[in-house]
């Protein structure tokens, strides 16, 4: 008898992390202890499985109505992530794009530029792009693969730059980010393409200028015309578990891990013994005929996971 206590015990605290994950997935909060809590959302709703073996160990029938509710609740939140969405059959021209966080332009170049060839990728969008960066790409052979640059390059985190197979055009620093968002626009394969690279910054470092430059992403990303299709990608400081990031989805913006049903994919931190927890750097399109078949590198030197994605542009598109 002495074990049910225990399982109670277990099962109601663990319901309460659970519980806790799924209010962070829904919050609109502007506390930063609360944003930087609902990166983990995912995390936090995990306990619900625990929870679960808990109540059904302690016999409890309202604990295992409690904990399977929290499970539904999770799996429905999460569903996106492994349900392929439209265009997932290999219609449209396909574009290979890979977003890569150089870490102060520390990333190793020849590493990056090996994961773009191996990776048949066309579109490279990279941050914390320092001038040294740039330099090392580019004698590593990246414009050997990727001729086109739309740069803007700067110390420390504050540097974006974009390579691509395609023509670009010259590049635009949006005003009103710390961290650079540059758009330039690319002759693509089935027509013109918007593309942007961003880096917003992280509510762990400001809460309040996260939720700012957040509300001015989206602001700035529905704003722009169609019907180019339009290329996202960058370390977004936002995984899943944040309503402002699902918020995109309102704008026609799908991400490649649910657009793919790709799962769960963690890309920081990619320079511990353990491995990555949080997915924060993605590739979103909109306007496309799909995006999916995510994957992810490892490069020496950055703490960050590149993910490699494929857009499927829809084929003799206007622009």
């Amino acid at each position: 008898m002495t074990g049910r206590p225990v399982a109670r015990a277990l099962a109601a605290l663990c319901s309460l992390v659970a519980a806790a994950g799924i209010a962070l997935h829904h919050s609109r909060s502007e506390v930063p202890a609360v944003l930087v809590a609902a990166t983990f959302a995912f995390w936090a709703w995990a306990f619900a499985i625990p929870a679960l073996l808990a109540a059904l160990r302690a016999r409890s029938g309202l604990l295992v109505a409690l904990t399977v509710g929290l499970v539904g609740a999770g799996v429905a939140q999460y569903a996106p992530l492994v349900v392929p969405g439209r265009g997932a059959d290999g219609e449209g021209v396909p574009l290979r794009v890979l977003v890569q966080n150089l870490e102060f332009g520390r990333a190793d170049p020849g590493e990056v530029v090996r994961a773009v060839r191996d990776g048949g990728v066309d579109l490279v969008l990279t941050v914390e792009a320092t001038p040294e960066a740039v330099d090392g790409l580019r004698a590593a052979g990246l414009t050997g693969d990727l001729p086109h640059e739309a740069l803007a390059p700067a110390p420390g985190t504050a540097g974006v730059a974009v390579w691509s197979r395609h023509r670009l055009g010259p590049p635009e620093l949006v005003p009103g980010f710390r961290m650079g968002v540059l758009q330039t626009v690319m002759d693509g394969p089935a027509g013109p393409v918007t593309v942007v690279a961003a880096h917003p910054v992280a509510p762990v470092f400001d809460g309040p200028g996260a939720v700012a430059e957040a509300a001015l992403l989206r602001h700035y990303l529905g704003a722009l015309p169609g019907p180019a299709p339009v290329v996202v990608g960058g370390d977004l400081n936002a995984t899943w578990g944040h309503v402002r990031f699902r918020d995109l989805r309102g704008l026609g913006y799908v991400d490649s891990v649910s657009g793919g049903g790709d799962g769960w994919v963690p890309t920081w931190p990619a320079d511990r013994r353990f491995p990555p927890l949080i997915g924060i750097d993605h590739v979103l399109a909109r306007g496309a005929a799909g995006v999916g078949e995510t994957s992810t590198v490892r490069i020496s030197g950055s703490d960050h996971l590149g993910v490699v994605a494929t857009v499927r542009l829809p084929a003799g598109r206007p622009g």
